[in-house]
């Protein structure tokens, strides 16, 4: 472990660079009805603007734009009307141009 602190240390910097990927771009995504509920180091949980539920939107998403995602129905119970409007993305295996393109991919989105 006394010879990881160089590694450690840029892992740290990039689990921080792709949180604040996220936190940056998400205002284009604002733009279009989407809303960022809670960013972390691996994930971020948003509500769409869609007149669908999340599950269905879930599907749709990786159909249509090559996005895997969950939905907010995984979480809470599937009667809940917050979960049949949010999202989760995990964030951890893409980095910032990935991320770049994810947003990309959400704005151009129409089911």
């Amino acid at each position: 472990m006394q010879n990881l602190g160089d590694w450690l240390a840029g892992e740290r910097a990039e689990i921080l660079d792709r949180r604040a990927a996220i936190v940056d771009g998400f205002p284009a995504l604002a733009a279009k009805g989407w809303r960022l509920l809670g960013c972390g180091a691996y994930f971020a949980y948003i509500e769409h603007p869609f007149d669908m539920a999340s599950d269905q939107l879930a599907q749709e998403l990786v159909k249509q734009a090559g996005v895997l995602v969950l939905p907010g129905t995984m979480f809470m119970p599937k009667d809940d009307a917050t979960a049949k409007r949010q999202l989760r993305i995990a964030f951890a295996n893409i980095d910032r141009a990935g991320i770049g393109q994810l947003f990309e991919r959400l704005a151009a989105f129409h089911p």
